[in-house]
């Protein structure tokens, strides 16, 4: 309404201005504008519909959203390991004669065949120095060690097997005799490794020593050592070669290690000799 009031204005001014006509008098001027407003109702504008309503949801759609590649992957923690320990005197977990095949007949000769091994002994027999630092290193708390004789020659079994566990106070050091004390890796012994997938308990290493007879044929100590947590074990079997077998042996290692799988466990070791 305003711009068409205006225009009538402008008209009626350029009009009188061009034609050399008299200037029009206010008054005139205000009679064509209430003229004008008349003649012109004013109207109601109504806004137009769309053709879609708009959604009245205010809920907004949720877009999948892709990874930022550059963004840290969230690790997912690892499981806290068991490091719960045996703790019992090792003479609990030693070879007994009712734990071998009975066929061989097994047993034990005298007293001198078996005996406990003390932190003591094993400095006296490495010297003060090596002797220390070996028990320090790993822990050693005490041990035991017996060597059974086979009681008949119909069956193909080693003429005697041995078992040597020692109580260490954590896996850690059981574990540090396979991979640093290890008799299997120790040349002055001249136990030479065997090459086999043979796994028992938590680690495990397979050596066998050979001595030549006059006759040409040779007899051989086969031996197995294992740990299990806290727990090391030394099995073997010694013999003629051809009686000597490592499936034997090692059924006698899977015994002891079942002996000690169902041992209680602890937080730490407090048993001492």
């Amino acid at each position: 309404m305003k711009k068409l009031t205006l225009i009538v204005i402008l008209t009626l001014l350029l009009s009188a201005c061009g034609s050399g006509m008299p200037t029009i008098d206010p008054l005139s001027i205000q009679t064509a504008i209430a003229q004008t407003a008349a003649a012109n109702p004013t109207v109601t504008l109504t806004p137009l519909q769309t053709e879609t309503p708009l959604p009245t949801s205010t809920t907004i759609p949720t877009e999948t959203s892709t990874p930022d590649p550059t963004s840290t992957p969230t690790e997912t923690p690892s499981p806290t390991p068991d490091l719960r320990v045996i703790d019992a005197d090792p003479y609990t977990f030693l070879l007994k004669a009712e734990d071998l095949p009975k066929d061989a007949y097994y047993y034990l000769p005298n007293s001198e065949w078996i005996s406990p091994h003390r932190n003591s002994e094993v400095v006296g027999g490495w010297g003060v120095d090596e002797g220390r630092a070996y028990l320090a290193a790993t822990g050693r708390i005490d041990g035991w060690w017996v060597s059974y004789e086979r009681g008949t020659r119909t069956v193909i079994a080693p003429e005697e097997v041995y078992d040597n566990p020692v109580l260490f106070r954590t896996t850690a050091g059981a574990k540090l005799v396979l991979t640093q004390y290890s008799t299997c890796s120790d040349p002055d012994t001249k136990y030479i490794p065997v090459q086999t997938d043979l796994k028992i308990g938590d680690m495990t290493n397979v050596c066998m020593y050979r001595e030549m007879q006059s006759s040409g044929e040779n007899r051989v100590d086969l031996l197995i050592e294992f740990s299990y947590r806290n727990v090391y074990h030394t099995v073997s079997g010694w013999g003629w070669e051809d009686e000597v077998q490592l499936d034997y042996v090692a059924a006698v290692a899977r015994t002891l290690l079942a002996k000690l799988e169902v041992m209680p466990l602890s937080d730490s070791v407090t048993f001492e000799p």
